[in-house]
């Protein structure tokens, strides 16, 4: 078996690592990461956990945004020759995580660098919401302040795809309550734990979360996922003529039901303003 190291470039690896159960990592990045010169990572404590799970020995540089310029400052001498290593505490580093100077300066010097791909709580919490994911928008966490967290709903609250937001254990009521403001009672799940043992969810309208929350539904404890259903409100005027067209062209060789249902899932339009422009187009009415 060829050595894997001289397989591989030097330079910096993003390497995803587990969100809650240490087995959901690949055999690709636990190779890369024993062959690291050294691992950039959140908090060492938390990653060495991980490290000795599977018995990796590497020193540990810990990164923040505040201290992003110092570590890009030691570690710059030794991506052009050796592999280096950044994770995050759990999941893809990047995502509402530090690491983006240090990228963008790889990719200003011309020096490699790759993702390796794995676990993340984005695209389980969107399989397991129970709401319609064709498309979907990912905003990180509500701002802690009252200002920014406002602006962000304000222009989050009539996309048509799901909206994700991150949010910690002790604004997870608060930022609900902010979510009703903005979004009213759309459907809403709430994903926590997500891999480990008291992985949960909870679906349902915003009005009935608030009410499970204050019941104390289950214990507030770390971050939380939350999927909000996107806006089905298309004023049909605002339909372009090109998903018209193509619509009419469908209920040539197609019902009415199953042209609704196709350009449903082409365009993530509401079969009900789907039906209704059709019905309008059908009948010869006017643009």
């Amino acid at each position: 078996m060829k050595n894997i190291k001289n397989l591989l470039n030097n330079g910096l690896y993003l390497v995803a690592t587990p969100i809650g159960n240490l087995n959901d990592i690949s055999l690709r990045a636990l190779k890369i990461l024993r062959e690291s010169k050294f691992i950039v990572c959140e908090n060492p404590l938390h990653s060495s956990k991980l490290l000795k799970e599977y018995d990796i020995k590497k020193n540990l540089l810990s990164l923040h945004d505040y201290n992003e310029g110092a570590i890009i400052n030691k570690v710059s001498k030794h991506l052009s020759k050796s592999i280096v290593c950044l994770i995050s505490d759990s999941g893809s580093p990047l995502i509402s995580d530090p690491g983006f100077k240090l990228v963008k300066y790889c990719i200003e010097k011309n020096i490699f660098v790759t993702s390796i791909p794995g676990a993340t709580s984005i695209i389980p919490s969107l399989q397991l919401s129970g709401i319609p994911i064709n498309s979907f928008t990912f905003n990180g966490f509500i701002p802690k302040k009252i200002k920014s967290a406002n602006e962000l709903l304000e222009a989050s609250k009539n996309i048509a795809g799901a909206q994700i937001f991150f949010s910690s254990s002790h604004r997870l009521i608060e930022n609900i309550k902010l979510i009703k403001k903005y979004f009213g009672n759309r459907k809403i799940t709430i994903c926590k734990e997500i891999t480990k043992l008291n992985e949960q969810y909870l679906r349902a309208n915003v009005n009935e979360v608030i009410d499970k929350l204050d019941n104390k539904y289950f214990k507030i404890k770390g971050e939380f996922v939350l999927i909000i259903e996107g806006e089905n409100k298309t004023n049909v005027s605002q339909i372009n003529k090109n998903t018209i067209e193509i619509m009419l062209d469908i209920s040539k060789k197609f019902s009415l039901t199953e042209t609704v249902k196709i350009v449903h899932k082409l365009s993530g339009i509401s079969k009900k303003d789907l039906y209704e422009i059709a019905l309008l187009k059908l009948r010869g009415g006017n643009e």
